[in-house]
């Protein structure tokens, strides 16, 4: 294996989940081919098809994978192992789909603006998707709690001092017994950036961000970049099972641990938990280009302030409803002030991208 430093895609997209998950399986299930994981075992280099995750925040260019070992230094409190849930139509494991039991998100006080609990829903870790796609009545109610707006061109955007609110979510996988992760509002605030150099801003001139949860619609629930930054994640394919902690941010040492036998290192499992079965079918949703196109940053939208009271100075000036501080709101008002997205200079312009763009590719022997 060697670093490519030249590439026809400008978004890297590495085969390491299951080889029944591949994209040449929906159309050739006779041309499967032993995929990155597959290989690194098949010639001895790990003794356990799996790996572990580290993507670091949102402000870093630098994070890690690491096949056939988890790293201790990296995590905080405890790795909790859950089980990967099945495909519902052929009773096998295709996909990192795990079983989301709750959501909820608090205040910088502490306070709740909105919770689900007793949920049971499929739900895929996907390294290969930036934002994180929720069922339709959840994430349109936090897109309405926050006030995110829908433009023609960008998507769902925010005003980028969302990313000053001190909130918090809360998302909990497999039960009471399962894992749980905390996840600041910030990491789902994403600068955007053109290719023009230039960034949309609302009339006012208060930049625009995109807001890193949209709803699913027809497609599976992802939990993408915005999420898995502040987790570490264990794909363990052999064992189908995926352990989960809280993420330690720019951690600078290590503690390489082995993967061997049925158990990670470290780990405690859950109990039986929740039991979901993935119903999503096709491929999943593809990653966007690591930059847009200037074209149409002038269309029409509507400015409004969001429901919950998220505290910071997160609020573009706007007419309409006013934070509430609902725990779920509904029929969220959405009158206010129309006003354009315009592009304005940025100061420095970084290419995010999409998936793993890791400066560090370790292997455990």
């Amino acid at each position: 294996m060697a670093l490519a430093t030249n590439a026809t895609r400008a978004l890297g997209i590495a085969g390491i989940g299951f080889a029944a998950g591949e994209s040449i399986a929906f159309t050739n299930p006779e041309a499967i081919y032993p995929n990155i994981i597959n290989t690194l075992k098949n010639q001895g280099f790990i003794n356990t098809l799996a790996y572990s995750l580290w993507l670091n925040d949102l402000e870093s260019n630098t994070g890690s994978i690491l096949f056939g070992g988890v790293d201790e230094d990296r995590y905080e409190g405890n790795l909790v192992t859950l089980p990967i849930q099945p495909d519902a139509r052929s009773e096998a494991i295709t996909s990192f789909t795990l079983a989301l039991t709750s959501v909820s998100l608090e205040d910088g006080s502490g306070g709740s603006q909105f919770s689900q609990n007793n949920l049971a829903i499929p739900v895929i870790l996907d390294s290969g998707a930036t934002l994180t796609y929720l069922p339709d009545d959840i994430a349109n109610t936090i897109i309405e709690g926050v006030g995110a707006v829908s433009s023609s061109t960008y998507g769902y955007v925010v005003p980028c001092t969302l990313a000053d609110s001190p909130a918090t979510f809360t998302f909990g996988f497999g039960g009471s017994d399962g894992a749980t992760l905390r996840v600041e509002l910030n990491q789902f605030v994403l600068p955007i950036f053109l290719r023009s150099g230039l960034s949309p801003t609302f009339d006012d001139g208060t930049a625009a961000c995109t807001f890193g949860i949209q709803p699913a619609g027809e497609d599976p629930n992802l939990f993408g970049d915005t999420f898995l930054r502040s987790a570490y994640v264990v794909y363990d394919l052999e064992n189908g099972q995926i352990g989960l902690a809280q993420t330690t941010f720019n951690a600078t040492s290590s503690n390489i641990q082995e993967i061997s036998g049925n158990s990670l290192p470290g780990a405690s499992a859950a109990g039986a938990g929740v039991s979901v079965t993935q119903t999503a079918t096709g491929i999943p949703l593809q990653t966007q280009a690591a930059t847009i196109s200037a074209t149409g940053v002038g269309a029409q939208i509507t400015q409004k302030s969001g429901l919950f009271d998220l505290g910071g100075s997160q609020t573009a000036t706007a007419t309409g409803s006013t934070g509430s501080g609902a725990s779920q709101p509904a029929g969220a008002n959405t009158s206010g002030a129309t006003s354009d997205l315009k592009a304005s200079p940025i100061e420095k312009a970084t290419v995010i991208f999409g998936f793993l763009m890791m400066t560090l590719f370790v292997f455990y022997i």
